[in-house]
């Protein structure tokens, strides 16, 4: 990359770094909670449908 202008090569980092910190920020945060599937389904009943909606 020697030949590259200075511009590019420092896009090219600063695209590397945000990489490096969006690869951390996914594999370090907090797993969301397991429901049971009795729950996940009990929820969709008790929203009342939008008029109009398509199910």
């Amino acid at each position: 990359m020697p030949n590259l202008p200075e511009d590019i090569v420092d896009r090219i980092k600063n695209l590397e770094r945000q990489v490096r910190q969006l690869t951390a920020y996914v594999n370090t945060r907090a797993a969301a909670p397991a429901r049971a599937p009795a729950e996940a389904a009990g929820e969709s009943e008790a929203r009342p449908e939008t008029p109009g909606a398509e199910s």
